[in-house]
């Protein structure tokens, strides 16, 4: 199922092939009431998010559930707040017990105080939350069972962050230039992260395993953005916005590379066999006014025209989807890809589709879909700002 924020800031569910929509919200009103990033779970729950100025039932922002949307599109309410600020939301990837599932909510308070995650709770329908961690910025990443979290925290602090006992363990390496994190898909012990170079400004990928740690890449120039095949049997790395490389996540050895360079994010397709990338057409990014900030430092905007490749990962050779002027929702994507990439799909479960959502001058934001496997034009889904996959 592919879930969209249309151009109303409603909320709507497509088939397997970007279309019958079911329509689960009706009410969204410019500058009354807005939904907002819908949220899969591994195992098929859907969480929204919405902040309402309606005076009858006002919020800054709400978390919203839907237990089986094959089912039913019944709506219920995780976590309200009347002063936060949504900033970015993260399925565990596994139960905390049969029918009991996390869900790690960044947030802005209104209280002026650092970046929160709260962990909201949905136990077979009953509903619990709690503070889990402060600072900002703040990036994390679930091991594969969800009893564990990989933390990075504030630039320069990596934790190990135990879900039951809610304690954090500090691991003592000194964080490189990147953002997010990544625990391994399949292993409960090993963990992707960048940690300092020996030359100045550069960064090495590393792969940690408990104590042990094996570097996969040297001297990558700053900042560097990675991401684990789903079977993790591969690592995808950008290096200064460079190319795509592929390495052998056993080895190190590089498997292949993209032919162009100027990119912004890459995302893994569900079968690990492709990966889609995009790249700003300019001769380099360059800093820009970012949207909500997750973050102390100015981020790499993402504007302007962008080309969406897709690229075989065994023989480099890449092929063009479509060219495009990213919408609102998609920018904010685009800016924080390589922790998106962890919780959102942009892929189709069959590794098939791919997503974009394209703004254009005088025209609403509109979200279209592209068949990677052959040369097609993009298929457009509906006006609206962005559309997420389900995982399944």
């Amino acid at each position: 199922m592919l879930a969209v924020i249309d151009a109303s800031g409603n909320l709507a569910l497509y088939d397997a092939q970007g279309k019958n929509p079911k329509r689960v919200t009706t009410d969204a009103a410019a500058a009354r009431k807005l939904y907002q990033w819908p949220t899969w779970s591994t195992d098929g729950r859907l969480a929204f998010f919405g902040a309402s100025a309606d005076p009858k039932d006002p919020y800054s922002l709400r978390a919203f559930l839907i237990s089986n949307p094959a089912a039913s599109t019944t709506i219920q309410t995780l976590y309200t707040s009347a002063e936060d600020v949504f900033t970015y939301p993260y399925w565990s990837t596994g139960d905390c017990a049969p029918g009991c599932r996390d869900l790690a909510l960044l947030y802005t308070p209104g209280d002026g105080t650092p970046l929160t995650v709260r962990m909201l709770r949905d136990d077979n329908g009953t509903f619990t939350d709690r503070v889990i961690g402060k600072d900002a910025p703040f990036y994390y990443s679930f091991s594969p069972d969800g009893s564990q979290m990989i933390w990075f925290r504030s630039g320069d602090q990596l934790d190990i962050y135990d879900v039951a006992a809610d304690r954090t363990s500090p691991l003592s390496d000194t964080p490189g230039t990147f953002n997010s994190p990544m625990w391994s898909p399949v292993s409960p012990t090993q963990i992707l992260f960048a940690t300092q170079g020996t030359v100045a400004a550069t960064s090495d990928l590393v792969i940690a395993d408990g104590a042990a740690r094996r570097v996969l890449l040297t001297g990558q120039d700053a900042p560097i953005a990675f991401a684990w095949s789903p079977d993790a049997r591969y690592v995808a790395s950008v290096a200064g916005f460079a190319q795509v490389i592929i390495s052998d996540a056993a080895t190190g050895k590089e498997v292949s590379r993209s032919s162009q360079s100027n990119i912004v994010a890459h995302f893994w397709s569900p079968t690990s066999d492709k990966i889609a990338y995009i790249v700003v057409n300019r001769d380099a990014p360059a800093p820009q006014a970012r949207l909500i900030s997750n973050g102390k430092t100015p981020v790499q905007q993402a504007t302007g025209g962008l080309t969406a490749f897709v690229m075989d990962v065994q023989t480099g050779n890449s092929q063009p989807l479509a060219t495009f002027n990213p919408s609102r929702d998609y920018v904010y994507l685009l800016n924080f890809a390589d922790q998106f990439a962890r919780s959102h799909s942009l892929w189709s479960p069959d590794g098939r589709w791919f997503t974009l959502a394209e703004q254009d001058e005088n025209k609403p934001p509109a979200v279209f879909i592209v068949d990677t496997t052959q040369t097609a034009a993009p298929q457009k889904v509906t006006d609206g700002s962005i559309g997420i996959w389900s995982w399944k």
